[in-house]
């Protein structure tokens, strides 16, 4: 035999021909036991949830730890500021009754040598001559204007 029967046409129609189809179907057990990759894919689960719930409260309690560690920081800074200002306050109302006291001041006034005036004396100034514009920047010819009057 040769190659012959690959060219008869009974060779090529077995060939060719549709395959049989067989029918499958599944049919369930009486068996009533879960698969146990389930039940653990669901302990997986509700592991990466717990741990995921764990890391969250832990964020927010060392936020809330930084929060309260920086507002007492800054209440000690507020408090020293305070205490601060209250002691410049006193000292600050001891100097102000020394200095408004008036035998003080004469007392402080004669160990420097200084004396009362002997007698009281006004000075008349004449007016300025130099002039401003509206603007308050200096103006020339105005100044110069004062100056042929005071002059004249």
């Amino acid at each position: 035999m040769s190659a012959q029967p690959a060219y008869r046409k009974e060779f090529l129609d077995a060939a060719f021909a549709p395959a049989i189809e067989r029918e499958v179907s599944v049919e369930r057990t009486g068996s009533s036991q879960q698969p146990t990759t389930s039940i653990l894919v669901t302990a997986a689960k509700m592991a990466a949830i717990v741990l995921v719930v764990i890391t969250a409260l832990a964020f927010a309690r060392i936020a809330l730890t930084n929060a309260t560690v920086y507002t007492l920081i800054e209440a000690d800074s507020i408090s020293g500021e305070i205490a601060d200002a209250r002691s410049s306050g006193v000292s600050l109302e001891m100097e102000q009754s020394v200095l408004s006291n008036t035998s003080a001041i004469n007392l402080a006034a004669k160990k420097l040598g200084m004396a009362a005036p002997a007698e009281v004396g006004t000075i008349a100034l004449t007016p300025d001559i130099v002039a401003t514009g509206d603007d308050g920047a200096l103006s020339l010819s105005e100044t110069v204007g004062n100056l042929v009057k005071a002059q004249g």
